[in-house]
């Protein structure tokens, strides 16, 4: 044991001043072209995360991401492959050495790549996989809309209601999401399960920075039970707050893909090898930003979190379209239009606060000319808002392989939100007619949430009036 702990601190010491180690006890520099990912301020085993922008860490911004210099690395400039899916370190090898790990085999489930899962080709043509209506939805062809209502921070849901009343009947699926700021809420599957209720179609958003592995697959256990079809697995952002509290990460965005998805085709835990009788068998989201710099990063990313079993993808907010559109003909040249339904991010900016915070998003890329724009409109901020959204909106339609769009509002009021989708069209316009028609004469036998309701509950706008 003695020798095995000096042996631990030598390697920590010497490893620590060339490659900056963090004595994680499963070495994979050789995967990673020897800079070490637990430089990482998140310790995200896959990278980059959606906050790095013109290749500078979201944590410290003044720093170069540590996955962007992966990246470059590793595949260079030329390579659209995706790199190796790392797995999550095993917490028991901290600070013993890795050299010892290697020879003894204990740290071979950690070091070793993950398997794809066989998810088949064409993915956007295959029959309904889940009980998802979003699913179905984008399986027809649909041009959808979708929203997010922020949750409450106080046991009632005086605030969620009215919300709903502004968008309920608007929108084909609304994301229910939670901690926004660090500040606590209700977690978002109970936002859903209320969703759900009121029969609006809800997408649960789970985040690696608030979940350890066995707490999302209860999160997953919690959504099936409230007939809660649809999870977007996102890494999350860092808490700014202060002080900083802890988080966990103990996964990456496409690992928590990975460990839904093997759960959903196979029935088992990956993590453990538990069988679950009637898994849940949610359609997965992802994120990505199309603006994270070099360009070939965010399409190496987007595949990776395809292979690990994304079914949609809602991207970073979108304020440059023509960039948006460079990032989409990359998708559409390596075929991934044809695996995933890409839905973009569009801001509704109605606040002068709001304004001035969107700088500090991280990920987010302003240009200077939208910006002036937004800033030059004074009290008719909220109009030109929405305008700019409307128009964005519009041009996004336009982009082949674009499957929706997904408003984010960035002000009070959710009632401003159904007049920018109003004229979009219904149908995707790159989406052959026959296979639609076809979806729709003859759709698999899968079951379809009816939205309950109570006997003698009242109406929405009663009970967002508290009768």
């Amino acid at each position: 044991m003695l020798i095995e702990k000096t042996i631990a601190c030598i390697e920590a010491l010497l490893k620590g001043m060339v490659f900056d180690c963090r004595s994680c006890g499963q070495c994979v520099l050789r995967q990673t072209g020897l800079i070490c990912p637990m430089t990482c301020p998140k310790g995200l085993r896959n990278g980059p995360c959606g906050g790095t922008l013109d290749g500078h860490c979201e944590v410290f911004p003044d720093k170069p991401c540590v996955w962007v210099r992966i990246h470059q690395r590793v595949a260079g400039r030329t390579s659209l492959e995706p790199l190796p899916l790392l797995p999550s370190p095993d917490a028991r090898l901290y600070n013993t050495s890795s050299y010892i790990n290697l020879l003894n085999g204990s740290d071979r489930p950690t070091r070793q790549p993950l398997s794809y899962l066989n998810l088949g080709q064409n993915r956007t043509r295959q029959p309904l996989q889940t009980a998802s209506q979003l699913e179905r939805t984008l399986k027809l062809g649909r041009f959808v809309r979708t929203c997010e209502v922020r949750p409450p921070r106080r046991a009632a849901l005086d605030s969620l209601l009215k919300q709903i009343q502004h968008i309920q009947g608007h929108f084909d699926a609304v994301n229910a999401t939670a901690y926004l700021n660090a500040r606590p809420s209700l977690p978002s599957p109970v936002t859903s399960a209320k969703l759900a209720e009121l029969g609006l179609e809800a997408i649960c958003q789970s985040t690696c920075r608030d979940h350890t592995k066995t707490s999302f697959i209860a999160e997953l256990l919690q959504n099936q039970l409230n007939q809660v079809h649809n999870v977007l697995c996102l890494t999350g952002d860092s808490y700014k707050g202060q002080p900083r509290i802890k988080q966990v990460f103990d996964m990456d965005g496409a690992l928590m893909l990975y460990e839904a998805r093997h759960l959903r085709e196979t029935g088992i835990v990956h993590f453990t090898g538990e069988k679950i009788p009637d898994a849940p068998r949610p359609w997965l989201g992802a994120a990505i930003n199309p603006f994270t710099t070099p360009p070939e990063i965010p399409l190496r990313r987007l595949k990776q979190k395809a292979l690990a079993g994304a079914d949609f993808i809602q991207t970073q907010l979108v304020f440059d379209v023509p960039a948006f559109e460079r990032f989409m003909a990359g998708v559409r040249q390596e075929g991934l239009d044809r695996d995933l339904f890409v839905i973009p991010g569009v801001p509704v900016v109605t606040s002068r606060t709001a304004l001035d915070m969107l700088p500090k998003v991280p990920g987010v890329h302003l240009p200077p000319e939208i910006a002036a724009r937004l800033a030059g409109a004074g009290p008719a901020l909220e109009a030109q808002g929405v305008a700019l959204a409307r128009e964005t909106a519009q041009r996004l339609s336009q982009i082949p392989g674009v499957a929706g769009v997904h408003l984010m509002l960035f002000g009070p009021s959710h009632e401003v939100l159904p007049e920018v989708i109003e004229a979009l069209p219904r149908q995707r316009l790159d989406w052959p007619v026959n296979a639609a028609a076809e979806s729709e004469s003859n759709p698999p036998a899968l079951p379809v949430r009816q939205s309950p309701r109570k006997q003698g509950e009242g109406s929405l706008e009663a009970q967002a009036c508290g009768l």
